[in-house]
């Protein structure tokens, strides 16, 4: 985890120190959170994000992009209060640190080029998986189908350890001077839930959890 974020922080101080023309912003956005836990019953939630966001220019209409952003996920997860009680729906949240590296390319432009199309495509990386009632009211919550105490699901938490997640990311900009909004699919390439601090001959505790996300990102100075 410490090389990863030394990475990013490296990229952006090149970034800030290259001789190619380089930008620098803030981004913020919503986000669509899909859990493929196979030991669970779950539908998707809308959460948000906010971050960071750097680029350095590979040629006259491709570069790099490196954002750093905290995300919070939303999902419901099916379950009941007690064994024997009605089944409901509850929202759980888990909060992350997500670094991405995207390869951009400008596929069409428009008026004089101030506004561009492009596509991306490059690995993201997720640190951070608990997930845990967005309002605990401190009362018991058994998840369907198999009855899971929700203190299992603070998966880092119990491990005593910061889980590492990679996503496989593509998505499409539009950008206009110095305004670009961005929507992007992330593919979840690890399992999740390898760390889940359960044992069962019976039951699988994996799944590869996937999410999109929609951003506005606004960059500072003149280069566009």
């Amino acid at each position: 985890m410490k090389k990863s974020f030394l990475v990013v922080f490296l990229f952006f101080g090149l970034a800030a120190h290259s001789q190619y023309d380089e930008r620098f912003g803030l981004t913020a956005g919503v986000n669509q959170y899909y859990m493929n836990a196979d030991f669970l019953s779950s539908r998707s939630g809308t959460g948000f994000s906010v971050g960071a966001v750097s680029t350095i220019d590979i040629s006259e209409y491709s570069e790099i992009i490196a954002d750093v952003t905290y995300s919070q996920f939303n999902v419901d997860l099916l379950g009941r209060k007690e064994a024997l009680a009605e089944p409901e729906w509850k929202k759980f949240k888990t909060e992350r640190v997500n670094v991405t590296f995207l390869y951009d390319y400008d596929i069409l432009h428009f008026l004089d080029e101030d506004l561009a199309i492009g596509i991306g495509a490059g690995p993201s990386f997720a640190f951070i998986t608990n997930f845990q009632p967005v309002k605990d009211d401190g009362t018991a919550f058994l998840i369907d189908p198999y009855g899971i105490d929700t203190e299992y699901m603070k998966i880092d938490e119990n491990n005593s350890k910061v889980s590492f997640n990679v996503f496989a990311a593509v998505g499409v900009t539009v950008r206009y001077r110095n305004t670009e909004a961005g929507l992007r699919y992330y593919k979840g390439m690890t399992d999740t839930y390898r760390n889940f601090p359960a044992v069962s001959s019976q039951i699988n505790f994996t799944g590869k959890d996937n999410y999109s996300a929609f951003t506005l990102t606004y960059y500072f100075g003149n280069n566009f």
